[in-house]
């Protein structure tokens, strides 16, 4: 009986798992499906800019822009060794002094250079022909330099990293060799108190008509681009004249519409003023500074080289400076060094870049009238210091922009009336 009892029992336990059904399975919870990724596509990179077939010499020869942070003047050295010599074009018979001692440091690369005329024409006609002879521009014509020979890509820029010249920038590149000053010179001899004018404006006065001597502005390119100085620096031309005459420049008789500055006007009343024009600086010298003048006639003025100044040194000129006249003493030219496009000695045109703006290299421009691009050279005894005389720097970009202009302008003035 308790047997079947039991067995009653399961039966009806089975029964009522059976109706409650089987249990529906947990479902694993899906994680949702990232959302598509956007396809970023890499930024094609920027193409090279293509090189021109100067540039690309110039990159392989790092010049220019490619001028590298460092050099490797050993290696250098030995390719220049292999080039064989450098060939220089100077406007200075000065180079011949370089001769011996380059040959002493460097015995296996010949240096030629020597006084060379028309280097602009020279090497301008080389790289039109392309055949090119010359390595190195040792030069002024600064106003040719940026005007021409680096928008052709004719003449690259070098400066040796390790060399400081705070006048070189990204827009200047080109390396100084030196800086010449040109001055108001007067006859010592005649005056031995001094200057006796102070005043730009003095030397279109009536009183030194045929007095001023000078080289010519229309021929001399040079010269020209001197006297564009007058004009970009007109408020100080103005601010002298103010003083010098107790007037604004605009009421002078010479004023008119062809003058836009006081610059032009002086240029207009020096040229109406006849001034020697002579054929060049040592002429110019010889004019108003030559021993044993008349000191009853007036020896008049020149506009030439505080170099001068040596001669007078050595007993063979009466060249003084003005160095108290306004608005300035005078100007400050620039000698440049450059290596031509596809020199055929590239390395040894560095090395004589590095020598010349050396304290060996500058020796023979070292003298009265002349500083060094390179900072921290020694100054010549008696030549005062940069800050010592004021001067107006060439701006040899805006003397090419105006060299035309102020040529033709000068030469209507000499025919006025």
């Amino acid at each position: 009986m308790k047997t079947l009892a039991k067995w009653i029992m399961v039966s009806l336990l089975v029964a009522m798992l059976a109706g409650c059904g089987a249990a529906e399975p947990t479902a694993v919870p899906q994680s949702e499906a990232p959302p598509a990724q956007a396809t970023v596509e890499e930024a094609a990179p920027e193409p090279e800019e293509e090189l021109t077939e100067a540039e690309q010499w110039a990159k392989a020869n790092a010049l220019g822009p490619w001028t590298p942070e460092e050099e490797d003047w050993a290696a250098i050295e030995e390719a220049a060794k292999k080039e064989g010599s450098v060939v220089v074009y100077s406007n200075s018979s000065k180079i011949e002094k370089l001769l011996e001692p380059w040959s002493e440091l460097y015995p296996d690369i010949k240096l030629a250079g020597g006084d060379t005329d028309d280097i602009a024409v020279k090497m301008s006609a080389e790289q039109e022909a392309g055949n090119v002879v010359g390595d190195i521009w040792f030069n002024s014509d600064g106003h040719l330099l940026y005007g021409e020979f680096m928008p052709n890509q004719w003449l690259w820029w070098y400066l040796p990293p390790d060399v400081v010249e705070p006048e070189v920038t990204p827009d200047r590149p080109y390396a100084i060799a030196r800086r010449s000053v040109d001055v108001i010179g007067y006859n010592q001899e005649i005056y031995p108190d001094g200057c006796p004018v102070n005043n730009w404006w003095a030397f279109t006065e009536p009183e030194l008509k045929g007095k001023f001597y000078m080289e010519d502005p229309i021929s001399d390119s040079s010269t020209t681009a001197k006297i564009t100085l007058i004009i970009q620096h007109a408020d100080e031309m103005a601010a002298a004249y103010q003083a010098y005459f107790g007037r604004e420049w605009t009421e002078d008789e010479a004023y008119g519409d062809d003058t836009p500055n006081s610059g032009y006007l002086f240029l207009k009343k020096l040229a109406r003023n006849e001034p020697g024009i002579q054929p060049g600086g040592d002429e110019v010298d010889a004019a108003f500074a030559t021993l044993g003048m008349d000191p009853s006639v007036e020896p008049g003025y020149g506009w030439t080289g505080l170099s001068s100044y040596e001669s007078t040194m050595e007993g063979e000129l009466a060249m003084a400076p003005c160095y108290g006249l306004e608005p300035t003493v005078g100007i400050l030219k620039a000698s440049y060094l450059a290596i031509a496009n596809k020199a055929p000695h590239p390395n040894a045109a560095k090395l004589f870049i590095k020598f010349a703006l050396s304290e060996e290299g500058f020796k023979p421009w070292n003298q009265m009238g002349a500083y060094s691009g390179v900072e921290g050279m020694p100054l010549a005894e008696g030549m005062p210091a940069r800050d010592e005389i004021k001067l107006w720097p060439s701006d040899d970009l805006f003397g090419y922009q105006n060299l035309s202009p102020v040529r033709d302008f000068w030469a209507i003035s000499l025919l006025a009336p």
